[in-house]
């Protein structure tokens, strides 16, 4: 539909401030204040906390290998290209050194230390000879993969607090409410037992997360260092959803089907039934369980961070759609199939990406009134489901077809609001067309 020439004229963008050396100061003091907290309270239990353990990255036996080698993609894609061999350099140089050693004392070859000194070079660098452009992009780099990583090395330890702070579990109220779907861990648990190249597949991509998403993120951030950075990319929402997505875990603790209703530990599970045989009892308790598994089912993070993937992936060329599409299907199997999460936990998981998603794309159109409405909704809705988890859970059971009817409209409706704040700007009139004028 073409515009009237005495249409509303179109509102102009009020120019923001961009980030400058006096915010980017307070975000790294921020990161490192919360990274001292969290050593402070792993010492609290004797746990390794994120201090020791990047520690071990730079000097010791390094952890999270795909992670390193994700971060340092990531890190290629972004820097100027003339860095790029030097950076490179110093990684092969590192780790040639580190490697050498552990061969004369026998110990076995690992990857990782040449990454985190290469960061570390790069930054040096930019900062003392680098300017102007060359060094923000260079400083771009070094910061993209070292949040990476970092987040990669705070969420192992978060996980530890979770199983020394929670001794009780809320399994029994989850598994109940999962009824109304069906139970569908038991049903997905069955097929994968049944078929082993599926579990081994689904396993891998469920490992290899981390990947997954550095192969979208080299299609959005591959002209980066040339470019810039795009508004919305995938690196942004999996650390918001990184961020927020583990205090829930405090709050709604649940360690999976597998481990409470399996033999994932044994001996420690309430019964030995999962895959084969779904419960009966509609007194659901919050009950003592094994310290050994983490309480990190509600919500499903894997179900959220793949709902990233999904959504960045399909603004992308077909076979980054086609490759999205996978990973999701796979990676929602796995979750159920291995028997690491409920069916609600992916309901909630699935709310949770949508609103953060909600909030981050299109953010050149501000906070406008479908996207406040969006995240407050969404944040609603997700309090609201975790509430009828706990609460509610045998009326959900009792009531499958409505309870499944609202559970899954919600997820409709986040994604409704998403797609909506994501195509077109809102609240902004279009720009007038001339007659005979082609839209782009």
């Amino acid at each position: 539909m073409l515009w009237r020439n005495d249409a509303a004229p179109r509102r102009e963008a009020v120019p923001r401030r961009q980030w400058g050396r006096r915010e980017w100061s307070t975000v790294v003091l921020i990161v490192v204040g919360f990274i001292l907290v969290m050593q402070a309270a792993a010492s609290v239990y004797d746990l390794r906390g994120p201090v020791l353990l990047i520690g071990d990255d730079l000097v010791g036996v390094a952890g999270g290998t795909e992670v390193k080698i994700a971060g340092m993609a990531l890190a290629l894609m972004c820097m100027p290209a003339r860095l790029r061999l030097p950076f490179i350099g110093v990684v092969v140089a590192v780790e040639s050194v580190f490697n050498a050693q552990r061969l004369i004392v026998g110990n076995t070859l690992h990857l990782g230390n040449g990454v985190m000194w290469g960061l570390i070079a790069l930054a040096v660098y930019a900062l003392a000879v680098s300017t102007g452009a060359e060094r923000e992009k260079a400083l771009k780099a070094v910061g993209i993969a070292a949040i990476l990583i970092v987040t990669s090395r705070v969420a192992g330890v978060w996980l530890g607090l979770t199983e020394e702070t929670l001794p009780e579990v809320a399994d029994h109220f989850v598994e109940v409410a999962d009824r109304a779907l069906g139970s569908p861990s038991w049903v997905m648990g069955r097929f994968v037992e049944d078929t082993p190249w599926f579990r081994s597949l689904i396993s891998q991509v469920y490992n290899y997360l981390s990947v997954g998403a550095a192969i979208v993120a080299f299609f959005q951030l591959r002209r980066s260092s040339v470019d810039g950075f795009p508004r919305h990319h995938i690196v942004r929402s999996f650390i918001v959803i990184g961020a927020l997505g583990p205090l829930v875990y405090f709050l709604f603790p649940v360690v999976g089907p597998v481990f409470a209703f399996g033999d994932e530990l044994p001996g420690a599970g309430w019964l030995d039934v999962w895959p084969h045989t779904v419960p009966t009892s509609l007194e659901p308790v919050s009950a003592f369980f094994s310290q050994d598994a983490p309480r990190n089912c509600m919500p499903s993070l894997h179900t959220a961070w793949a709902t990233a993937i999904l959504v960045h992936a399909l603004r992308g060329p077909r076979l980054l759609k086609v490759y999205g599409v996978f990973w999701f299907v796979c990676t929602l199997s796995a979750t159920l199939g291995l028997g690491y999460h409920y069916g609600v936990d992916l309901i909630a998981g699935l709310v949770f990406a949508l609103t953060v998603e909600c909030a981050l794309a299109r953010p050149q159109d501000g906070w406008h009134r479908l996207r406040v409405a969006a995240v407050a909704g969404g944040a609603a809705a997700f309090a609201v489901l975790l509430a009828a988890f706990r609460y509610l859970s045998v009326p959900m059971a009792q009531n499958a077809v409505v309870s499944t009817i609202l559970m899954l409209g919600s997820v409709a409706a986040m994604t409704y609001c998403y797609v909506r704040i994501s195509r077109t700007p809102v609240d902004v009139p279009a720009t007038p067309v001339e007659e005979g004028a082609s839209t782009p």
